[in-house]
């Protein structure tokens, strides 16, 4: 993709795979079998598993990608993921963790805590090999307010260019919209830290994960209802919640959930905000409902069949591509001949603020 060399590519959405042992050894003495680790035998069945806390995934299973390149180490080693871009002619990526999106549905909150500390110190000490090209997405458990402000100050201090938040607010907190939590998003406007909700990071598990018969007789209605749980805090809190007229300079960005879906939405908002609101108490906005997913939130693509129709409807400065590497269905070195067909119709111009414009102005990459 020639006409994007000025800046290079960015990916706005990439991951680590993290140390397996990486929680287990500062924080099992403390939080014993809740801290997330390998185990060795799982419902009568001998193997490798992982133990996230909330799920028990099959360890081994998500980096696929990178193990059909011999590039697994690009996970867990900056040096071979720096490496991995110069030979996908990648500029930098904006990593997020693996294993700690799933730790995120943790029920033990001191844990959770615990265990995203350890990952952001980790994470640090991985983006500072390359500052340029390795750009770091902090995480943050969100049922204790003082200690999400502490973090997501540290996490400027080790550089992170964005924070991921539960989906929700855990349970037995305030939802997102109540003023509890306006001291953090002011926190977040005034870092100029960006707040991303990532998929899976919410109230629905992760179907890859289901083990059982009857889990997984319900994994196509449990997928879809986990690709678009994003719907509802963005309408619930965002929007009609008042959090982006409260922060006009919050940034909010989806992540990992495509964007075909946003049109429809966009209508709906629309039609609640107009036709349904004889019949639903809605506060007052200060703009029309869906000029918020189109002026106040960024939207991650990776590969969405339906992208090239959808993004002329929601705005070519919205659209932020990530590669989702190492992941199951990620792009890797094929980036540039996959970005140049998905994007073959649009302006050189157009073109530029996806793949890189627009995640250099939203993480502040220069």
């Amino acid at each position: 993709m020639s006409d994007s060399k000025s800046m290079g590519v960015i990916s706005a959405d990439s991951h680590v795979m993290e140390p397996v042992d990486m929680w287990e050894k500062p924080l099992y003495a403390k939080f014993g079998d809740d801290t997330p680790r390998v185990i060795k035998n799982f419902m009568g069945r001998s193997g490798t598993w992982f133990h996230t806390g909330g799920q028990v995934m099959n360890y081994g299973g998500s980096d696929t990608s990178s193990q059909q390149i011999g590039m697994q180490a690009a996970g867990w080693d900056p040096k071979v993921r720096v490496e991995f871009q110069k030979k996908a002619d990648i500029a930098c990526e904006v990593l997020n963790g693996t294993f700690m999106l799933l730790i995120m549905r943790h029920p033990n909150y001191a844990c959770l805590r615990a265990c995203c500390e350890v990952f952001n110190t980790w994470l640090g000490a991985f983006i500072a090999h390359d500052r340029t090209r390795l750009r770091g997405v902090g995480m943050l458990a969100m049922d204790d307010l003082a200690w999400s402000l502490k973090e997501v100050e540290r996490c400027k201090k080790l550089g992170f260019d964005c924070v991921n938040i539960h989906l929700y607010a855990p349970p037995g907190q305030p939802p997102y919209r109540k003023a509890h939590w306006d001291p953090f998003w002011a926190k977040c406007q005034e870092l100029e830290m960006p707040v991303q909700l990532h998929i899976i990071t919410g109230r629905v598990p992760d179907p890859i994960h289901f083990h059982t018969p009857a889990e997984q007789g319900d994994s196509p209605r449990t997928q879809l209802a986990m690709m678009y749980e994003v719907m509802g805090v963005l309408a619930n809190d965002f929007i009609f919640g008042g959090i982006l007229d409260r922060f006009p300079t919050l940034k909010v960005i989806c992540s990992e959930f495509e964007i075909s879906w946003i049109p429809n939405f966009m209508w709906r908002l629309d039609h609640m905000q107009d036709a349904m609101s004889v019949r639903l108490p809605l506060p007052k906005l200060k703009e029309k409902a869906s000029d918020y997913m189109r002026t106040r939130v960024w939207h991650g693509m990776i590969d969405d069949a339906f992208g090239a129709e959808t993004i002329p409807e929601i705005g070519f400065d919205r659209i932020l591509w990530g590669s989702d590497f190492p992941h199951v269905r990620s792009i890797g070195l094929d980036a540039r001949p996959r970005l140049k067909k998905m994007f073959a119709s649009f302006s050189e111009a157009d073109r530029q603020r996806i793949v890189a414009g627009n995640a250099a102005h939203v993480f502040n990459i220069h």
